[in-house]
């Protein structure tokens, strides 16, 4: 199966180099001794790696075999390194792709790194800043702070006295990283070629956004712009705490961040010891989560305890921006609409949704809506603050999986974001809802999203939207597009003006509506002031609803003649 589409992006051969031989000798080996030997016969890698007399013969360990398949493909992918950790980790995001047990196992993937000397990093800092280290810093803690794949992170002092974090990348790890990406390319091809069952799981498309996601990671610039751009947008609550950027001194290989000292989340015993309030600091983490993800459209993907620390006065630091998500306006309301849809018990709005995340794919809709209607069944009654969030997500990514579909990676990342901070709250309080936080939003961008003005602006918008087609120059002869368009380009003011003023009518119709409502209610509740029993204002309120709609009516009849 040709992929004219790869051309220029993967090598013409499997095994180009000595160094990408040995490699694929070493992942195959890996592979066959947690007992995975069918998977490299279904890649079609078999073949080639025996002709190159690389393929070890490697038995298999019978201990191995008694753990699951994900524990194994943890521990497999654990031995071969870090590229394949960060793998791991973004196929941990993919809730619609894998079962609940395959993620959990993909989420304890751990970066099982030694650390380097500092005295090996010390050339990379040196660098990266362009001077040396001791026109910058008063000291630096040899003893790192936490070590991972890509780079270690040291305490130090500057010439100034203060407390910074230096996260340092370490040396020749993008050659290492380039060369598992060039084999990862490979395999992902040979995947789609050779087996029908890998085929679906879009191994293509897996590996370039894993290749997008690790080059952001490698440019320790961005993760300095996201954690100032989260600063920025949650600069109001006063008690959450992100480190501020040292821009001067950072650069892609080396980043420079104030230090932030609290207690690690996960350590319960010493949050008790210290007094903190736990359910307050689960329902905090909550709200600046949810404010990230429906009010700002950018959040922190990996809300995990080892990312918080807790400050005095229940205030709590975050860290770690390297995984980020964003959610563009129209995705946040397909978020609302499924929860309003489960809610309110319509499968239709929640089919609708998942069915636009097909990618252009078939999708048999009537049994999508059936499905959706059994998933949804399944909270009827619930209000939206009892909602277990998480299971729902569960539901519809099962269902997602059943039906072939994969959900966008940015809402992948927003589920998986969300699953984990409800585990991260329910470790701090037992008694944690995650939706508790984010009902109130909810609720606000519904009412936003069915205001008259929002709606007077959608319609607005429709209408620019006809003018600019109007407007746009014709389409190549024999396009379907441009043929029987039948419209009159000298009307176009006309028709301009006609669409506007039916706006305005309608925002006029629903006043009026609602006038008259008004006014019948306080009629029937004699809200006072009252003659003969009779409220005077309802009386006011109903006669001029009444009124206005009347002469409405009248102004339409007249503009509709006039159209004509």
């Amino acid at each position: 199966m040709p992929h004219d589409d790869d051309k220029g992006v993967f090598p013409l051969g499997l095994l180009d180099t000595g160094k990408d031989l040995r490699r694929a000798n070493t992942l195959a080996t890996i592979l066959l001794k947690y007992g995975f030997g069918d998977v490299i016969r279904r890649l079609g890698l078999a073949a080639p790696l025996e002709q190159a007399g690389k393929l070890v013969r490697t038995s298999i360990d019978r201990d191995l075999l008694t753990m699951p398949p994900p524990q194994r493909l943890r521990c497999a992918l654990e031995e071969m390194g870090p590229t394949f950790v960060k793998l791991g980790q973004i196929l941990a995001t993919r809730v619609d792709m894998f079962p609940r047990e395959w993620i959990d196992e993909f989420e304890r993937l751990q970066d099982n790194t030694p650390a380097l000397p500092f005295e090996q990093l010390l050339p990379m800092v040196e660098q990266a800043l362009g001077k040396p280290v001791t026109k910058v810093f008063r000291n630096i803690d040899p003893v790192p702070l936490g070590v991972a794949s890509i780079g270690q992170v040291h305490r130090a002092t500057t010439l100034r006295g203060e407390q910074v974090v230096l996260k340092i990348q370490k040396p020749d790890i993008r050659a290492k990283i380039d060369s598992d990406l060039r084999l990862l390319r490979h395999v992902a091809r040979l995947a789609v070629d050779n087996s029908a069952e890998l085929r679906r799981y879009r191994p293509v498309e897996l590996v370039r956004e894993f290749e997008r996601s690790l080059s952001r990671e490698l440019d320790f610039t961005i993760e300095a712009r996201n954690a100032d751009r989260i600063r920025k947008n949650l600069r109001k609550l006063e008690w959450v705490k992100v480190p501020r950027v040292y821009w001067s001194w950072t650069s892609p290989t080396l980043s420079v961040q104030e230090l932030i000292e609290g207690i690690p989340a996960r350590q319960l015993e010493r949050l008790e010891a210290a007094g903190m309030d736990r359910p307050l600091i689960a329902r905090r983490g909550a709200a600046i989560a949810w404010k990230m993800a429906l009010e700002d459209g950018f959040f922190h993907a990996d809300p995990h305890p080892g990312n918080f620390l807790i400050m005095p006065g229940n205030r709590i630091g975050m860290l770690d921006y390297g995984m980020v998500g964003k959610l563009s306006h129209s995705r946040r309301e397909q978020m609302v609409q499924i929860m309003k849809s489960v809610v309110l018990q319509e499968p239709e709005g929640c089919a609708a949704v998942l069915a636009s995340w097909s990618d252009g794919q078939p999708v048999k809709y009537e049994a999508l809506v059936a499905d959706v209607e059994d998933v949804i069944s399944l909270y009827y009654g619930i209000p939206l603050e009892d909602l277990d969030v998480g299971a729902l997500l569960n539901d519809i990514t099962g269902l997602l999986r059943n039906h072939n579909l994969v959900l966008p990676p940015d809402i992948a990342l927003l589920i998986k974001a969300i699953i984990t901070l409800e585990g991260f709250g329910r470790l701090i309080h037992p008694g944690f809802d995650v939706m508790s936080e984010a009902e109130p939003l909810i609720r606000r961008m519904l009412r936003q999203r069915y205001s008259p003005t929002r709606l007077a602006k959608n319609l607005s918008l429709k209408a620019l939207d006809a003018v600019d087609r109007l407007y746009a120059p014709p389409a190549p002869a024999g396009n379907p597009v441009s043929e029987g368009n039948g419209i009159d380009p000298r009307h176009l003011e006309r028709l301009v003006r006609h669409i506007e003023r039916s706006q305005y009518r309608q925002v006029q119709a629903m006043l009026v509506t609602g006038g008259i409502i008004a006014g019948a209610v306080m009629l029937g509740g004699r809200t006072p002031p009252t003659l003969w029993d009779i409220s005077l204002f309802g009386l006011l309120v109903f006669l001029g609803s009444t009124t206005w709609g009347a002469w409405l009516m009248l102004v339409s009849r007249r503009y509709l003649r006039e159209w004509e």
